[in-house]
């Protein structure tokens, strides 16, 4: 790796790397530049620089280099951190509309992969998966959507998991066949989203006989999912960490029900099928 010159002006631009095949990866940053940001990272992570220190720094190293997506977006989760939404908000826009220009000049056709497999692409799937939580949290449903498959077409397998904030737009937005193409996409999932909206969206669309056959696949692989769902009262288990769950587990049981609750009391007599269903079993 090449370190740029110092007096080099800095590109104003990213750069879109075309890998074959319609894959593509960003250039890689300057490299004073990138090691700049890693040490700064690595003393938020000790500890020994303040959150306005650390802004300070990551706006300063912005106007050495302007293309560094990767810096818009951790100076937006810093300042969504200390309260300034709206300025984070349009930082990882920002971020986003550097790499939508390389886009407009390079993507041709659909089909094109930006694949997370590639570190440098991560900043932008990253950001822009920030812009559509936003708008889900304010209730633009439609845009979130719109983002979110943007970013699995990009990145069809999905790292991210942004496969269940499509499903939660869609049922949401009562779009249940939908629901169904993206469970079959990811057939074999181990994601409650993916396992359970199957089970739901077959019972709002009133096909009964494969929702009884989908519940007994998704009981057999996440039983506790069932029995959370059927509870009157939903505690949050003991000694959960925050953002993680084990697969099959009472913590991602419980998590489910957090997200999608209200999507299966929306539906009538969902719930009460599981109940049923359960009883059977016993």
């Amino acid at each position: 790796m090449k370190k740029s010159e110092k007096n080099a002006r800095p590109a104003t631009r990213a750069v879109l790397e075309d890998l074959g095949n319609k894959e593509w990866r960003f250039a890689e940053i300057p490299y004073e530049a990138e090691m700049k940001f890693n040490d700064m990272l690595d003393a938020r992570d000790y500890g020994s620089v303040s959150s306005a220190e650390m802004e300070r720094q990551l706006r300063e190293l912005l106007h050495e280099a302007p293309n560094f997506i990767d810096v818009y977006h951790h100076l937006a989760m810093l300042l969504e951190q200390r309260g300034k939404v709206q300025e984070a908000s349009l930082l990882w826009e920002r971020a986003v509309n550097i790499g939508m220009q390389c886009f407009i000049e390079k993507f041709s056709a659909a089909g094109n992969r930006l694949e997370w497999g590639w570190l440098e692409n991560r900043p932008f799937l990253r950001a822009y998966h920030a812009i559509g939580l936003q708008h889900m949290d304010s209730g633009n449903t439609e845009m979130a959507l719109s983002i979110f498959r943007t970013i699995m077409s990009l990145n069809p397998g999905d790292n991210q998991g942004v496969r269940a904030l499509v499903l939660e737009c869609c049922l949401k937005l009562q779009r249940y066949k939908e629901v169904l193409a993206i469970c079959k996409d990811f057939d074999g999932d181990h994601m409650a989203e993916t396992v359970y909206g199957r089970v739901l969206a077959l019972l709002a669309l009133k096909r009964i006989a494969p929702a009884e056959k989908a519940l007994r696949q998704a009981i057999t692989e996440m039983p506790l999912v069932a029995e959370e769902l059927v509870k009157a009262r939903h505690p949050r288990p003991r000694n959960m960490q925050e953002g993680r769950y084990t697969v099959g587990g009472a913590d991602q049981a419980w998590y489910y029900w957090q997200e999608a609750g209200k999507h299966w009391e929306q539906v009538p007599g969902a719930i009460e099928f599981v109940r049923q269903f359960l009883k059977g079993r016993a």
